[in-house]
């Protein structure tokens, strides 16, 4: 399950590290995850479904905004010329409720997914979001796997403001996850470095039981800001009360992340060194 019914609001501000008047179109006017990049300018989303191919995936569920009337086009149109990696995709809406202008959040968009495709409530998914590049082998391991579990990627691979601005991996002894310490204060981060050997961050992909989370999403409260249902806060809440319930694999690779107009020249760059299509 790919997460792709965000706003994109960060992408749409102007920046003026981008200066082609074509990405720059495309940044203001598509989902983020459909920008054209690479050698051939496929959508950024292409790299992500060939990597999940690769992992292993055989089957994709994207869940979209209402309002995105290009990304299931452009997929169904895959589908027909047999040009999706090969991969079936589906498709879920995350519908926005009356009152509000922007969709619930992450574990809402889960839910409505869940609820739109029911075979889909009786197994196990991996669910990411649509704006990362996750390598193949993180696919690989989260496919294999039997439990639920999630990826904690190394920080040592990014700066440390990037990595205070992730949520920071927790774990028992065990290497099962105990808490999702997000964006954690000076106070939060000297404990963290003081006691923990190995500093893993998540960046959202997660392999689930959907038995055992939907409650968790259900029961999920609105950030007392943001006015979001949001999925660190299900899992966290997973983890503390059925312990030993969310096994956290470490990997050390580096995961590309398209969030605005200034990530698209090192995303354009990783991408001509990494894939060939």
């Amino acid at each position: 399950m790919i997460l792709a019914a965000g706003m994109s609001s960060r992408m749409r501000k102007e920046d003026a590290s981008l200066t082609d008047p074509s990405l720059v179109h495309q940044a203001n006017n598509l989902p983020k995850c459909m920008i054209g990049l690479g050698k051939n300018g496929k959508p950024f989303l292409d790299y992500l479904l060939h990597n999940a191919a690769k992992g292993g995936v055989e089957e994709v569920l994207l869940v979209l905004n209402p309002a995105d009337a290009f990304t299931q086009e452009y997929y169904t149109q895959q589908l027909a010329k047999n040009q999706a990696f090969p991969l079936q995709i589906l498709f879920a809406r995350q519908y926005i409720p009356e009152g509000r202008t922007k969709p619930l959040g992450t574990s809402d968009a889960i839910l409505q997914a869940l609820s739109q495709h029911p075979a889909w409530q009786e197994g196990r998914f991996i669910v990411c979001n649509s704006d990362n590049i996750y390598p193949i082998k993180v696919f690989e391991k989260l496919y294999q796997t039997t439990r639920n579990a999630m990826i904690a990627f190394d920080a040592s691979a990014y700066s440390t403001e990037r990595v205070r601005n992730c949520a920071i991996v927790q774990t028992d002894a065990h290497g099962f996850l105990n808490d999702l310490i997000e964006k954690p204060t000076d106070e939060e981060w000297a404990h963290i470095t003081a006691t923990m050997p190995y500093i893993g961050i998540s960046w959202n992909i997660f392999a689930l039981n959907a038995p055992e989370v939907m409650p968790f999403l259900e029961d999920t409260p609105l950030h007392p800001i943001r006015q979001e249902r949001e999925l660190p806060v299900s899992i966290r809440r997973m983890a503390q009360t059925l312990p030993q319930s969310i096994k956290a694999i470490p990997m050390p690779d580096l995961v590309p992340d398209l969030t605005s107009k200034a990530d698209i020249a090192d995303i354009q760059q990783f991408l001509d060194q990494n894939f060939m299509f």
